[in-house]
């Protein structure tokens, strides 16, 4: 099943805030928050996982990345529940100190507010992104008990991300993924999600092949369960290497203009979207770095003899 709306997955999960941009609630002994969606939808993500918790707190949030997208309601949620311990790789914490970082977080915060002003989102908190401190900094493989039968495994899963982790909740079968898969988006368009390395975000794929997921939780628009969770990881490497052949092309076609190959990958696969669909500003900084990487891989590994004499401008 393919799951695009808020409210209970399955024992104990839910997704909360908007589908397009959610936040995910594991409840139980210890109740984990996993990412930090947009600081706009701070007040939706607050509102329902009060109606999930009632009184109760929850104790832990665990970052899969550094994008604004998801680490923005962390600094309301922390000041909310002042216990909350908020867990995430050190490579994401150390992103997360520069001040350069935290300015990028703050334009495309207030970009992704516009837009869900314009598509009539309500409540919508304006204030501004605000950096936050760890408590707890997560390495690959670690483990962490939430009760005696319950336990969350931070998976590496580099490819969108060097900062990237994934979660597994192995008792329940559950995998937070976010953007080391494909998003699914609005209109059933399969979003490759490598902006770093393609080759890692392959190999990232092929590890979570192996864990046997039965809930596989995606960063945006949906939530995958029983068949379509491998249906789905399976399609991400599909997606993946026809954006690489395609984008491939349109590099030697435009002769390795940077610019250019970028304006024929949004025509192609942004332009006619319907809303929701991912804020241009930001689409455009993710599609410039994916283009960027793949001229990287061409030019590094070139199968054929087709980057020579292709000047790149940057």
């Amino acid at each position: 099943m393919i799951i695009k709306e808020t409210g209970k997955i399955s024992d104990g999960l839910y997704v909360i805030g908007s589908p397009a941009a959610p936040v995910y609630l594991l409840d139980g002994p210890a109740p984990v928050i996993f990412d930090g969606g947009f600081t706009a939808l701070s007040l939706q993500y607050e509102t329902g996982i009060k109606a999930v918790l009632g009184t109760r707190k929850p104790e832990y949030l665990f970052l899969t990345h550094s994008h604004f997208d998801h680490v923005g309601a962390v600094s309301h949620f922390k000041a909310i529940w002042p216990g909350l311990r908020i867990g995430g790789s050190g490579s994401c914490r150390e992103i997360l100190s520069k001040q350069s970082a935290i300015q990028l977080i703050k334009r495309l915060s207030c970009e992704g507010t516009r837009n869900f002003k314009r598509m009539n989102v309500h409540p919508l908190d304006e204030t501004p992104f605000k950096p936050f401190d760890f408590d707890i900094l997560i390495t690959p493989d670690q483990t962490i008990k939430l009760s005696d039968n319950l336990t969350v495994m931070a998976v590496h899963t580099p490819g969108h991300t060097w900062d990237f982790m994934s979660y597994w909740v192995p008792e329940k079968k559950i995998l937070i993924a976010s953007e080391a898969v494909a998003i699914y988006e609005n209109d059933g368009y399969i979003q490759p999600e490598f902006l770093v390395d393609f080759d890692a975000y392959r190999d990232s794929l092929k590890k979570i092949q192996t864990l046997d997921a039965t809930v596989l939780c995606a960063g945006h628009h949906a939530v995958f369960t029983n068949s379509d969770v491998m249906d789905h990881i399976t399609a991400s490497l599909e997606a993946a290497h026809t954006y690489l052949m395609t984008t491939e092309r349109f590099l030697v076609q435009e002769k390795g203009d940077i610019d250019q190959t970028v304006f024929r990958v949004k025509a192609a696969e942004w332009d006619n979207r319907s809303w929701p669909k991912q804020p241009e500003s930001a689409y455009l900084l993710n599609t410039r770095q994916r283009v960027k990487t793949i001229w990287k891989r061409m030019k590094i590994n070139p199968e054929k003899d087709i980057t020579a004499d292709i000047h790149i401008r940057e």
